[in-house]
């Protein structure tokens, strides 16, 4: 089963915690990235404060994704998929730990490359 994410702001703090998670980072290695306390990022994830426009900035670079991702679960790359499986694959791999998901973008990779080559020497 598929975990849907919500579109909205008040799913941040969620949204925040799995980014962190699948990095496999600790509150307290994501605090020092972003440069603040580790007090902060519990206080976001904990839906207690909402971080400033910087903070939101420096959190999506760090977490490696979109503002617009990061503060409202939405991002225009997957707006534009037509198949519905590969948009639940997304969403399932996306919750993975990023070791699990950089293996899969290899393999993914591989398969691109595979089909371009084959394509190439057919024409």
């Amino acid at each position: 089963m598929v975990t849907k994410h919500v579109n909205d702001l008040s799913s941040f703090p969620e949204r925040l915690r799995m980014l962190r998670k699948s990095h496999d980072w600790s509150q307290g290695q994501l605090a020092q990235k972003i440069k603040v306390d580790t007090q902060r990022i519990s206080k976001y994830e904990r839906g207690l404060t909402s971080p400033p426009l910087d903070i939101l900035i420096e959190l999506a670079r760090a977490l490696d994704v979109s503002l617009d991702y990061l503060l409202t679960g939405k991002s225009h790359g997957a707006d534009s998929l037509k198949n519905p499986r590969l948009i639940e694959r997304i969403e399932e791999i996306e919750e993975l730990p990023g070791e699990y998901q950089e293996t899969l973008i290899t393999v993914l990779d591989s398969f691109i490359k595979r089909y371009k080559f084959e394509s190439l020497a057919q024409s």
